[in-house]
């Protein structure tokens, strides 16, 4: 191509501050529709039972429960399951989420479908499934009771598919021997997706809501005088959003996606 006969085009100032005026009102247009469009979201889900969708696992983990038998995590579609994590001996720190996992087996003790519980026994390992069996007894025993050891690496992590697939927020480990761990709840659907919290991506944490009332209830009798912020949620709220959220999914077994 012959460019020796090219001219520079004539910069019309009017024209191209129109038109940079014209991108700029287009950019703020934009803000607003996406600001608008998130409002209008939390404004859907603020009064809804839908749990958020947060990830779904599809990861082929085999796990050996304290029955000896061998089964991947993916035989878990159909079933709502809740999954945590524990020792051997449960921590009384962990009281409150384990107080919600019994809430949860007595509310739905006598129904036709159930949560399976999903507990990782971090200081348990394959070669001593039977130091599982004893966790959480009162819940009853496989298979509506997983007991799984996550104390040793098999040919997938369950250490790092509790963190990185479930989403719980710490890498739990033994430190100074002393075992640490996130003592939340886990939601998963039918499709083994992780469910948040109804208009939320908050998950379903009972210690640190329980935590939150006893500084507020300390902060009441040392300061009875003054007007306190009490917590936003409170672990009889956020248990009767958990069985909501177990209705839901059950009322809604084929939801997939994002709601519309």
């Amino acid at each position: 191509m012959d460019v020796s006969k090219l001219e520079p085009a004539d910069r019309d100032p009017v024209k191209l501050r129109n038109t940079a005026l014209s991108l700029f009102v287009f950019m703020i247009l934009g803000g607003f529709a996406i600001l608008l469009a998130y409002k209008n979201f939390g404004e859907r889900t603020a009064q809804s039972d839908r749990p958020s969708m947060e990830f779904k696992i599809t990861d082929d983990v085999d796990v050996m429960r304290a029955d000896r038998e061998i089964v991947n995590v993916q035989t878990l579609k159909g079933k709502v399951a809740l999954a945590l994590i524990t020792t051997s001996k449960p921590d009384v720190r962990s009281e409150p989420t384990l107080a919600a996992v019994r809430d949860v087996m007595a509310r739905f003790k006598d129904q036709k479908e159930k949560p399976v519980i999903l507990a990782f026994v971090i200081d348990a390992d394959e070669s001593n499934p039977e130091s599982m069996a004893p966790v959480l007894n009162e819940f009853g025993s496989e298979p509506d009771l997983w007991r799984i050891a996550a104390g040793k690496d098999g040919k997938v992590s369950i250490r790092a598919f509790l963190k990185y697939r479930l989403r719980f927020g710490v890498y739990p480990e033994r430190i100074d021997g002393e075992y640490v761990y996130d003592s939340k709840l886990v939601l998963l659907d039918q499709h083994l997706q992780v469910r948040g919290l109804p208009g939320s991506n908050e998950g379903w944490d009972f210690e640190k809501v329980a935590q939150m009332e006893e500084k507020y209830s300390q902060a009441l009798k040392q300061h009875p005088d003054k007007e306190l912020v009490p917590p936003p949620i409170t672990t009889d709220q956020l248990r009767e959003l958990l069985f909501k959220s177990i209705d839901y999914l059950y009322a809604h077994p084929d939801e997939k996606g994002q709601a519309q």
